[in-house]
């Protein structure tokens, strides 16, 4: 073979070594930048609403996103709890020019009106009407009244003299407060949302979300008009702020007072001439006390939430400003599908930067002899630092085989050229 077409053969597997090394940040896997965002999960009794992810990667050199960013609220499908609003899930990210990544992402619900914000500058939504949403009704009609009703709490005295008339006393004060139950109706359990929307950054300084509520509040509606105040949420709530709401002495007492006048009239028409030696105000409020007592499970444990729910790991973090859920203790009295509902959920990062190995050198040909020996392999080389056992070769990986094999085919073209010369 002639000396000239081993020289060229040699500077063809040294230029493909280089082009190796060029391509090698190509074959980066994790992206450079990331986030996500979803506007609205819920599950009632089983059936599931979701407005999906929209989510936005970067390479370092493109960003790429997959989702709707703009989804309508058709998209929960057919639940009766969520029929109108404006949904909101953005995204985005970019990569600096030392190829640092940073993303930032927002969600949220508003009514409708709402205008949408691209993700990058906070919360994704402004303005919009507010949303009720009804999340149960308390059923009244598992309220009832038996013997313990009537006459636990009273003094020995008064039970003994309402002993005679039981047998009749209770069938009528039970069908009172069937009567009395149907008339008020089903109490309604009402959330009232203005924007609730959630935002975070992850950016080479760290990470970081927020969370607000517009005036955000739970209540019992009344038939007939009476609102009653079971808890107003904070706008801007610390991370992961818990909130259980209690049904309250305001509701059981409404309930209570509305009861009391059936209740009241069937008790005079039963004692009769006992009336007379009976208290009737003590059995009265003592029933009533006893009903109440019925009440206790969505009087202590009604709804749980979580505001601004924030979950953090390395160089990433997820936010979510609503999470609500129907408490299984208060099913007893609250006529509704166990819920599970969660609004604005944002998630950025983790990320990384655009690695770009250092350009490599070709070795010059020496025509002169050297005292040095050339050597012929290279120990404690790619085999040690590299074991193929782990895993696939990435952009590092890479770039050290080019540099190695750059520097055998020179190696190998010197000593060639030094036995030309002898």
């Amino acid at each position: 073979m002639r000396p000239s077409m081993i020289v060229r053969g040699a500077a063809l597997v040294a230029a493909a070594s280089v082009a190796t090394l060029a391509a090698a940040p190509a074959l980066a896997a994790d992206p450079v930048a990331q986030a996500s965002a979803s506007a609205v999960t819920l599950d009632v009794a089983g059936q599931n609403g979701y407005s999906g992810t929209f989510s936005a990667t970067n390479d370092g050199s493109k960003q790429t996103t997959s989702g709707n960013d703009k989804p309508l609220i058709t998209a929960l499908g057919g639940q009766s709890l969520l029929s109108v609003g404006t949904l909101a899930q953005d995204a985005t990210t970019s990569v600096d020019a030392s190829g640092r990544g940073s993303s930032a992402a927002c969600a949220g619900l508003a009514g409708q009106g709402a205008s949408l914000v691209a993700a990058g500058s906070g919360n994704c939504l402004t303005g919009g009407n507010a949303l009720q949403l009804e999340a149960g009704t308390l059923d009244l009609s598992k309220l009832q009244i038996v013997q313990g009703t009537v006459l636990n709490g009273l003094d020995q005295q008064l039970q003994s003299a309402l002993q005679p008339v039981l047998g009749t006393l209770l069938p009528a004060l039970s069908q009172a407060l069937t009567q009395g139950a149907k008339a008020l109706g089903n109490p309604g359990i009402f959330l009232d949302l203005g924007a609730v929307q959630s935002n975070c950054t992850a950016t080479p300084a760290g990470v970081s979300g927020d969370s607000s509520l517009a005036n955000a509040a739970a209540y019992v509606q009344i038939p007939g008009g009476q609102r009653i105040d079971l808890v107003k949420l904070p706008v801007h709530p610390a991370p992961n702020t818990d909130v259980v709401t209690k049904l309250g002495s305001g509701v059981v007492g409404a309930i209570t007072s509305a009861l009391k006048t059936d209740l009241a009239s069937t008790l005079g028409g039963q004692l009769g001439a006992l009336g007379v030696v009976v208290d009737q105000t003590a059995v009265l409020n003592n029933i009533l006390d006893q009903l109440g007592e019925q009440l206790k499970p969505i009087d202590n444990d009604l709804l749980k939430a979580t505001l601004n729910k924030q979950t953090k790991s390395d160089g990433a973090i997820t936010v979510t400003a609503l999470d609500l859920s129907v408490l299984p203790a208060a099913q007893q009295f609250v006529h509704s599908d166990l819920l599970h509902l969660t609004v604005g959920t944002s998630t950025c990062g983790p990320n990384g930067r655009v690695v770009t190995p250092a350009a490599a050198a070709v070795p010059k040909s020496d025509t002169h002899h050297s005292s040095n020996p050339v050597p012929t392999t290279v120990p404690a080389g790619v085999a040690d630092a590299y074991p193929l056992s782990d895993h696939a070769l990435t952009a590092g990986r890479v770039a050290l085989l080019a540099l190695v094999g750059l520097g055998a085919t020179g190696a190998g073209l010197v000593g060639y050229r030094r036995r030309l010369h002898r």
